[in-house]
Protein backbone atom coordinates (compact mmCIF):
# COMPACT_ATOMS: atom_id res chain seq x y z
CA UNK A 1 0.00 0.00 0.00
CA UNK A 2 1.36 3.38 -1.05
CA UNK A 3 0.60 6.39 0.92
CA UNK A 4 1.80 10.13 1.08
CA UNK A 5 5.04 10.84 3.46
CA UNK A 6 3.55 13.56 4.84
CA UNK A 7 -0.14 12.43 5.56
CA UNK A 8 1.37 9.00 7.16
CA UNK A 9 3.80 11.22 9.43
CA UNK A 10 0.49 13.86 10.62
CA UNK A 11 -1.82 10.23 11.32
CA UNK A 12 1.06 8.92 13.50
CA UNK A 13 1.15 12.18 15.48
CA UNK A 14 -2.34 11.52 16.25
CA UNK A 15 -2.11 7.59 16.88
CA UNK A 16 1.09 7.81 18.92
CA UNK A 17 -1.22 9.46 21.56
CA UNK A 18 -2.89 6.11 22.19
CA UNK A 19 0.01 3.94 21.26
CA UNK A 20 1.44 2.73 24.15
CA UNK A 21 5.17 1.43 22.75
CA UNK A 22 6.52 -0.39 25.68
CA UNK A 23 3.28 -3.06 26.11
CA UNK A 24 4.38 -6.21 25.93
CA UNK A 25 0.78 -7.00 23.72
CA UNK A 26 1.88 -6.07 20.39
CA UNK A 27 -1.70 -5.16 19.21
CA UNK A 28 -1.13 -1.91 21.88
CA UNK A 29 2.14 -0.94 20.04
CA UNK A 30 0.93 -1.36 16.77
CA UNK A 31 -0.69 0.33 13.92
CA UNK A 32 -3.94 -1.17 12.10
CA UNK A 33 -3.94 -0.57 8.43
CA UNK A 34 -7.51 -1.09 6.44
CA UNK A 35 -7.74 -0.29 2.71
CA UNK A 36 -10.35 -0.49 0.06
CA UNK A 37 -10.08 1.54 -3.32
CA UNK A 38 -9.09 5.26 -2.60
CA UNK A 39 -9.68 5.15 1.59
CA UNK A 40 -7.51 3.78 4.02
CA UNK A 41 -8.52 3.63 7.82
CA UNK A 42 -5.11 3.54 10.29
CA UNK A 43 -6.60 2.58 13.49
CA UNK A 44 -4.52 2.29 17.19
CA UNK A 45 -5.60 1.19 20.44
CA UNK A 46 -4.08 0.94 24.01
CA UNK A 47 -6.56 -1.74 25.05
CA UNK A 48 -9.14 0.69 26.61
CA UNK A 49 -8.95 3.55 24.13
CA UNK A 50 -9.56 3.26 19.89
CA UNK A 51 -9.05 5.98 17.43
CA UNK A 52 -9.43 5.65 13.58
CA UNK A 53 -8.02 8.05 11.29
CA UNK A 54 -9.20 7.98 7.71
CA UNK A 55 -6.74 9.28 5.05
CA UNK A 56 -7.14 9.11 1.06
CA UNK A 57 -4.67 6.67 -0.64
CA UNK A 58 -4.55 4.10 -3.31
CA UNK A 59 -5.10 0.73 -1.83
CA UNK A 60 -6.75 -0.88 -4.75
CA UNK A 61 -8.33 -3.74 -3.91
CA UNK A 62 -9.23 -4.80 0.29
CA UNK A 63 -5.97 -4.49 2.20
CA UNK A 64 -5.76 -5.56 5.88
CA UNK A 65 -2.71 -5.58 7.78
CA UNK A 66 -0.69 -4.47 10.77
CA UNK A 67 2.55 -2.25 11.38
CA UNK A 68 4.58 -1.31 14.91
CA UNK A 69 4.29 2.12 15.24
CA UNK A 70 8.58 2.28 15.83
CA UNK A 71 8.60 0.87 11.88
CA UNK A 72 6.79 3.21 10.68
CA UNK A 73 8.16 6.37 11.88
CA UNK A 74 11.66 4.10 11.09
CA UNK A 75 10.16 3.65 7.31
CA UNK A 76 9.64 7.80 7.01
CA UNK A 77 12.76 8.79 7.64
CA UNK A 78 14.70 5.67 5.59
CA UNK A 79 12.96 6.92 2.66
CA UNK A 80 13.38 9.63 0.40
CA UNK A 81 10.71 11.07 -1.70
CA UNK A 82 6.97 12.01 -1.03
CA UNK A 83 5.23 8.46 -0.68
CA UNK A 84 5.96 5.50 0.99
CA UNK A 85 5.11 2.08 0.51
CA UNK A 86 3.78 0.22 3.47
CA UNK A 87 3.32 -3.55 4.26
CA UNK A 88 2.70 -5.89 7.10
CA UNK A 89 1.40 -8.82 8.84
CA UNK A 90 -1.81 -10.07 9.53
CA UNK A 91 -2.35 -9.55 13.32
CA UNK A 92 -5.79 -10.77 15.08
CA UNK A 93 -6.96 -6.96 15.87
CA UNK A 94 -9.72 -6.68 18.75
CA UNK A 95 -13.05 -6.07 17.48
CA UNK A 96 -14.42 -2.94 18.67
CA UNK A 97 -17.94 -2.39 20.48
CA UNK A 98 -20.45 -2.14 17.78
CA UNK A 99 -23.00 1.16 18.43
CA UNK A 100 -26.14 -0.48 19.65
CA UNK A 101 -29.51 0.69 18.00
CA UNK A 102 -30.85 2.02 21.38
CA UNK A 103 -27.78 4.04 21.98
CA UNK A 104 -28.55 8.14 22.33
CA UNK A 105 -26.94 10.03 19.91
CA UNK A 106 -25.89 13.98 20.19
CA UNK A 107 -25.04 15.96 17.54
CA UNK A 108 -21.89 18.31 17.92
CA UNK A 109 -21.50 22.05 16.61
CA UNK A 110 -18.98 22.34 14.44
CA UNK A 111 -16.86 24.30 16.72
CA UNK A 112 -16.43 21.00 19.68
CA UNK A 113 -13.28 20.37 19.13
CA UNK A 114 -12.07 23.75 19.74
CA UNK A 115 -14.27 24.10 22.67
CA UNK A 116 -12.14 20.79 24.05
CA UNK A 117 -8.91 22.80 23.13
CA UNK A 118 -10.22 25.25 25.36
CA UNK A 119 -10.98 23.43 28.61
CA UNK A 120 -8.42 21.22 28.28
CA UNK A 121 -5.78 23.64 30.16
CA UNK A 122 -7.92 23.47 33.14
CA UNK A 123 -7.56 19.95 33.38
CA UNK A 124 -5.22 18.53 35.96
CA UNK A 125 -3.92 15.16 35.17
CA UNK A 126 -2.34 14.15 37.86
CA UNK A 127 -5.49 15.18 40.47
CA UNK A 128 -6.48 12.16 42.81
CA UNK A 129 -9.92 12.40 41.97
CA UNK A 130 -10.65 10.26 38.44
CA UNK A 131 -13.45 12.64 37.57
CA UNK A 132 -11.38 15.92 37.81
CA UNK A 133 -9.17 14.86 34.85
CA UNK A 134 -11.81 14.50 32.23
CA UNK A 135 -13.71 17.15 30.95
CA UNK A 136 -17.74 16.87 31.65
CA UNK A 137 -20.37 17.27 28.91
CA UNK A 138 -23.87 18.24 29.59
CA UNK A 139 -26.70 20.35 28.56
CA UNK A 140 -25.37 23.35 30.37
CA UNK A 141 -22.26 22.85 27.86
CA UNK A 142 -18.48 21.84 28.77
CA UNK A 143 -17.38 22.09 31.95
CA UNK A 144 -13.34 21.49 33.45
CA UNK A 145 -12.14 22.12 36.70
CA UNK A 146 -9.08 21.06 38.62
CA UNK A 147 -10.71 21.60 42.17
CA UNK A 148 -8.54 25.36 42.13
CA UNK A 149 -10.33 26.72 39.16
CA UNK A 150 -13.34 26.19 36.51
CA UNK A 151 -14.16 26.65 32.99
CA UNK A 152 -17.78 26.09 31.84
CA UNK A 153 -18.40 26.69 27.96
CA UNK A 154 -22.26 27.18 26.92
CA UNK A 155 -22.68 24.51 24.26
CA UNK A 156 -26.08 23.09 22.91
CA UNK A 157 -25.73 19.10 23.55
CA UNK A 158 -29.21 17.67 23.97
CA UNK A 159 -27.32 14.74 26.10
CA UNK A 160 -30.08 12.96 28.69
CA UNK A 161 -27.08 12.77 31.59
CA UNK A 162 -24.11 14.59 31.83
CA UNK A 163 -21.24 11.89 30.64
CA UNK A 164 -16.86 13.18 31.55
CA UNK A 165 -14.64 11.88 28.17
CA UNK A 166 -11.12 11.16 30.03
CA UNK A 167 -8.65 13.80 28.51
CA UNK A 168 -9.00 13.87 25.00
CA UNK A 169 -4.93 13.87 24.15
CA UNK A 170 -5.60 12.30 20.22
CA UNK A 171 -8.55 14.33 19.66
CA UNK A 172 -6.30 17.86 20.36
CA UNK A 173 -3.54 16.66 17.88
CA UNK A 174 -6.11 15.84 15.40
CA UNK A 175 -8.13 19.16 16.04
CA UNK A 176 -10.82 17.86 13.34
CA UNK A 177 -12.86 20.19 11.82
CA UNK A 178 -17.03 20.08 11.31
CA UNK A 179 -20.18 19.15 12.63
CA UNK A 180 -20.16 15.23 13.92
CA UNK A 181 -21.60 12.49 16.04
CA UNK A 182 -21.74 11.80 20.09
CA UNK A 183 -22.73 7.80 20.51
CA UNK A 184 -23.65 6.83 24.20
CA UNK A 185 -24.26 3.27 25.29
CA UNK A 186 -23.84 0.69 28.34
CA UNK A 187 -21.95 -2.58 28.10
CA UNK A 188 -21.23 -4.68 31.03
CA UNK A 189 -21.82 -2.17 33.35
CA UNK A 190 -19.47 0.43 31.79
CA UNK A 191 -20.49 3.68 29.76
CA UNK A 192 -19.34 3.55 26.30
CA UNK A 193 -18.96 6.76 24.17
CA UNK A 194 -17.80 6.98 20.27
CA UNK A 195 -17.23 10.58 18.81
CA UNK A 196 -17.36 10.65 15.06
CA UNK A 197 -16.23 14.24 13.13
CA UNK A 198 -15.30 13.86 9.79
CA UNK A 199 -12.44 11.40 9.38
CA UNK A 200 -11.70 11.08 12.46
CA UNK A 201 -13.37 8.82 15.30
CA UNK A 202 -12.40 7.84 18.97
CA UNK A 203 -14.09 5.10 20.99
CA UNK A 204 -13.35 4.28 24.47
CA UNK A 205 -14.83 4.28 28.40
CA UNK A 206 -16.35 7.50 29.95
CA UNK A 207 -14.82 8.21 33.35
CA UNK A 208 -16.75 6.52 36.04
CA UNK A 209 -16.91 8.97 38.94
CA UNK A 210 -19.27 11.04 39.30
CA UNK A 211 -18.11 15.22 38.63
CA UNK A 212 -18.77 17.64 40.77
CA UNK A 213 -21.62 19.46 41.60
CA UNK A 214 -20.30 22.74 40.14
CA UNK A 215 -23.17 25.27 39.68
CA UNK A 216 -23.28 25.59 43.62
CA UNK A 217 -19.88 26.93 43.76
CA UNK A 218 -21.27 29.71 40.83
CA UNK A 219 -22.25 32.95 43.51
CA UNK A 220 -25.01 34.89 42.63
CA UNK A 221 -24.46 38.04 40.73
CA UNK A 222 -26.12 40.21 43.06
CA UNK A 223 -23.24 38.97 45.62
CA UNK A 224 -20.12 40.70 43.00
CA UNK A 225 -20.36 44.13 43.72
CA UNK A 226 -17.89 45.03 41.64
CA UNK A 227 -15.83 44.75 38.38
CA UNK A 228 -12.74 45.37 37.10
CA UNK A 229 -12.06 45.50 33.07
CA UNK A 230 -8.71 45.09 32.02
CA UNK A 231 -7.81 47.49 28.97
CA UNK A 232 -4.34 46.24 27.93
CA UNK A 233 -4.94 42.80 28.06
CA UNK A 234 -1.90 41.96 25.92
CA UNK A 235 0.60 44.22 28.61
CA UNK A 236 -0.07 42.29 31.55
CA UNK A 237 0.13 38.99 29.40
CA UNK A 238 3.80 39.84 28.73
CA UNK A 239 4.47 41.25 32.47
CA UNK A 240 2.97 37.88 34.30
CA UNK A 241 5.44 35.76 31.81
CA UNK A 242 7.93 37.62 32.91
CA UNK A 243 7.17 37.25 37.14
CA UNK A 244 8.91 34.63 38.53
CA UNK A 245 7.10 31.58 40.47
CA UNK A 246 7.11 31.79 43.93
CA UNK A 247 5.15 28.48 44.74
CA UNK A 248 2.71 27.74 46.02
CA UNK A 249 0.62 30.03 45.31
CA UNK A 250 1.77 31.99 42.88
CA UNK A 251 -0.06 34.81 44.11
CA UNK A 252 -0.37 38.37 41.91
CA UNK A 253 -1.76 41.22 43.35
CA UNK A 254 -4.54 43.37 41.38
CA UNK A 255 -4.55 47.14 43.53
CA UNK A 256 -7.75 49.19 42.31
CA UNK A 257 -6.64 52.86 42.16
CA UNK A 258 -8.41 55.49 40.85
CA UNK A 259 -8.46 55.14 36.85
CA UNK A 260 -6.91 51.78 36.74
CA UNK A 261 -5.32 48.74 38.67
CA UNK A 262 -1.36 48.08 39.56
CA UNK A 263 -0.73 44.45 39.08
CA UNK A 264 1.86 43.29 41.99
CA UNK A 265 3.35 40.11 42.61
CA UNK A 266 3.06 39.70 46.13
CA UNK A 267 6.21 38.26 46.96
CA UNK A 268 8.11 40.41 44.57
CA UNK A 269 6.72 44.21 45.77
CA UNK A 270 9.59 46.00 43.91
CA UNK A 271 8.07 44.75 40.31
CA UNK A 272 4.80 46.15 39.68
CA UNK A 273 2.81 47.48 36.02
CA UNK A 274 0.11 49.78 36.37
CA UNK A 275 -3.11 49.28 33.83
CA UNK A 276 -5.30 51.27 32.62
CA UNK A 277 -8.71 49.46 33.77
CA UNK A 278 -12.84 50.77 34.66
CA UNK A 279 -14.05 49.82 38.13
CA UNK A 280 -17.36 49.75 38.59
CA UNK A 281 -18.93 48.94 41.81
CA UNK A 282 -18.25 49.25 45.66
CA UNK A 283 -15.02 49.96 46.64
CA UNK A 284 -12.43 46.54 47.58
CA UNK A 285 -12.16 46.18 51.14
CA UNK A 286 -9.29 43.07 50.54
CA UNK A 287 -7.05 43.53 47.73
CA UNK A 288 -7.64 40.98 44.93
CA UNK A 289 -4.91 38.04 44.70
CA UNK A 290 -5.15 35.56 41.51
CA UNK A 291 -3.07 32.80 40.54
CA UNK A 292 -0.05 34.01 38.29
CA UNK A 293 -0.79 30.67 36.35
CA UNK A 294 -5.21 31.44 36.21
CA UNK A 295 -4.78 34.74 35.64
CA UNK A 296 -2.59 34.16 32.53
CA UNK A 297 -4.89 31.52 30.90
CA UNK A 298 -8.12 33.63 31.52
CA UNK A 299 -6.51 36.76 29.34
CA UNK A 300 -4.92 34.39 26.84
CA UNK A 301 -8.70 32.94 26.31
CA UNK A 302 -9.85 36.60 26.80
CA UNK A 303 -11.91 37.01 29.71
CA UNK A 304 -10.73 40.50 30.18
CA UNK A 305 -13.81 41.34 32.93
CA UNK A 306 -13.51 40.33 36.48
CA UNK A 307 -16.51 40.24 38.89
CA UNK A 308 -15.59 39.36 42.69
CA UNK A 309 -16.54 40.90 46.12
CA UNK A 310 -15.25 43.66 47.94
CA UNK A 311 -14.17 41.46 50.47
CA UNK A 312 -12.24 38.64 48.19
CA UNK A 313 -14.01 35.76 50.17
CA UNK A 314 -16.41 33.89 47.50
CA UNK A 315 -14.93 33.12 43.56
CA UNK A 316 -14.06 35.60 41.21
CA UNK A 317 -15.93 34.87 37.83
CA UNK A 318 -14.47 35.98 34.58
CA UNK A 319 -16.50 37.15 31.32
CA UNK A 320 -15.04 38.10 28.16
CA UNK A 321 -14.51 34.78 26.42
CA UNK A 322 -16.29 32.01 25.29
CA UNK A 323 -18.02 31.55 28.63
CA UNK A 324 -17.12 31.59 32.17
CA UNK A 325 -14.67 30.96 33.90
CA UNK A 326 -14.03 30.77 37.51
CA UNK A 327 -11.24 30.85 40.40
CA UNK A 328 -10.77 31.12 43.81
CA UNK A 329 -9.24 34.36 45.12
CA UNK A 330 -6.13 33.51 47.31
CA UNK A 331 -6.38 34.87 50.67
CA UNK A 332 -3.48 36.81 51.82
CA UNK A 333 -2.64 40.25 53.85
CA UNK A 334 -2.39 42.93 51.47
CA UNK A 335 1.10 44.45 52.15
CA UNK A 336 1.08 46.51 48.72
CA UNK A 337 -1.52 49.07 48.59
CA UNK A 338 0.57 52.19 47.36
CA UNK A 339 -2.87 54.13 46.25
CA UNK A 340 -4.01 54.06 49.76
CA UNK A 341 -0.88 55.35 51.36
CA UNK A 342 -0.82 58.15 49.06
CA UNK A 343 -4.18 58.94 49.51
CA UNK A 344 -3.80 58.91 53.59
CA UNK A 345 -0.31 61.28 52.54
CA UNK A 346 -2.54 63.82 50.56
CA UNK A 347 -5.08 64.31 53.16
CA UNK A 348 -1.97 64.90 55.89
CA UNK A 349 -0.92 67.64 53.44
CA UNK A 350 -4.42 69.25 53.11
CA UNK A 351 -4.80 69.37 57.20
CA UNK A 352 -1.33 71.31 57.67
CA UNK A 353 -1.86 73.54 54.45
CA UNK A 354 -5.29 74.54 55.82
CA UNK A 355 -4.08 75.43 59.14
CA UNK A 356 -0.40 76.69 59.38
CA UNK A 357 -0.38 78.45 62.54
CA UNK A 358 -2.82 75.94 64.53
CA UNK A 359 -1.28 73.86 67.14
CA UNK A 360 -2.40 71.36 69.33
CA UNK A 361 -0.56 70.11 72.47
CA UNK A 362 0.12 66.66 72.77
CA UNK A 363 -1.83 65.67 75.62
CA UNK A 364 -4.80 67.32 73.80
CA UNK A 365 -4.27 64.85 70.86
CA UNK A 366 -6.95 61.85 71.13
CA UNK A 367 -4.80 58.92 71.29
CA UNK A 368 -5.52 55.64 69.40
CA UNK A 369 -8.36 53.72 70.72
CA UNK A 370 -6.88 50.16 71.81
CA UNK A 371 -9.91 48.44 70.96
CA UNK A 372 -9.15 49.16 66.93
CA UNK A 373 -5.86 48.08 67.95
CA UNK A 374 -6.89 44.79 68.99
CA UNK A 375 -9.23 44.57 66.73
CA UNK A 376 -6.34 45.49 64.26
CA UNK A 377 -4.21 42.86 65.60
CA UNK A 378 -7.36 39.51 65.41
CA UNK A 379 -7.58 40.17 61.95
CA UNK A 380 -4.05 40.05 61.24
CA UNK A 381 -4.11 36.66 63.04
CA UNK A 382 -6.78 35.65 61.66
CA UNK A 383 -5.45 35.95 57.92
CA UNK A 384 -1.91 34.71 59.63
CA UNK A 385 -4.33 31.39 60.73
CA UNK A 386 -6.38 31.23 57.51
CA UNK A 387 -2.76 31.26 55.51
CA UNK A 388 -1.53 28.41 57.21
CA UNK A 389 -4.64 26.54 57.39
CA UNK A 390 -4.26 26.71 53.36
CA UNK A 391 -1.23 25.61 53.11
CA UNK A 392 -1.43 22.99 55.60
CA UNK A 393 -4.52 21.63 53.37
CA UNK A 394 -2.03 21.70 50.36
CA UNK A 395 0.60 19.71 52.29
CA UNK A 396 -1.96 17.11 53.06
CA UNK A 397 -3.43 16.62 49.61
CA UNK A 398 0.24 16.91 48.05
CA UNK A 399 0.74 13.90 50.57
CA UNK A 400 -2.16 12.14 49.12
CA UNK A 401 -1.39 12.66 45.52
CA UNK A 402 2.13 10.94 46.32
CA UNK A 403 0.71 8.46 48.17
CA UNK A 404 -1.60 7.40 45.08
CA UNK A 405 1.23 7.79 42.83
CA UNK A 406 3.03 5.38 44.58
CA UNK A 407 0.53 3.29 44.95
CA UNK A 408 -0.02 2.97 41.03
CA UNK A 409 3.99 2.50 40.50
CA UNK A 410 3.40 -0.48 42.59
CA UNK A 411 0.05 -2.17 41.14
CA UNK A 412 2.05 -1.25 37.35
CA UNK A 413 5.09 -2.87 38.54
CA UNK A 414 2.98 -5.55 39.89
CA UNK A 415 0.71 -5.87 36.58
CA UNK A 416 4.17 -5.87 34.14
CA UNK A 417 5.67 -8.48 35.99
CA UNK A 418 3.00 -10.74 35.76
CA UNK A 419 2.55 -10.06 32.00
CA UNK A 420 6.30 -11.03 31.72
CA UNK A 421 5.37 -14.48 33.24
CA UNK A 422 2.83 -14.86 31.32
CA UNK A 423 5.04 -14.39 28.35
CA UNK A 424 7.53 -16.45 29.62
CA UNK A 425 5.01 -19.17 30.01
CA UNK A 426 3.74 -18.63 26.59
CA UNK A 427 7.41 -18.93 25.26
Amino acid sequence: MKIRKSVLLDVLKVLGKVVSQTSPVEVQRSVRFLGVGEQVWLTATDGVESVTVEVASDAGEMEEFTVEYKALRELIRSTRGGEVEVTGKQLEWPEMEVVPDDAVTVELPPDFGKLLALAAPVVDLREARLALRGINLSRDGVTATNGKELLNLPCPLKIPEDMTLPFPLALLTARPEGAGTLHIWRCRNERLFRIVIGGFQWQGNALPDNFPDWKQVIPADKTLDYQIEIHEPERLITFLKTVPDCPPFHAIELNVFSGGVTVIPNNFPDIELRLEATVIGAQPRAVLALNKYILLRMLQQGYTKLRAHSDGRIPVIAEGGSGRYLAMPIHILPKHQPEKEETKMENVENKVVSAPVQTVAPNHEPETNPLDELCNTIDTFRNKLKLALDESTLLVRKVKEVQLAQKQKERDFIQAKRAIERIRMAI
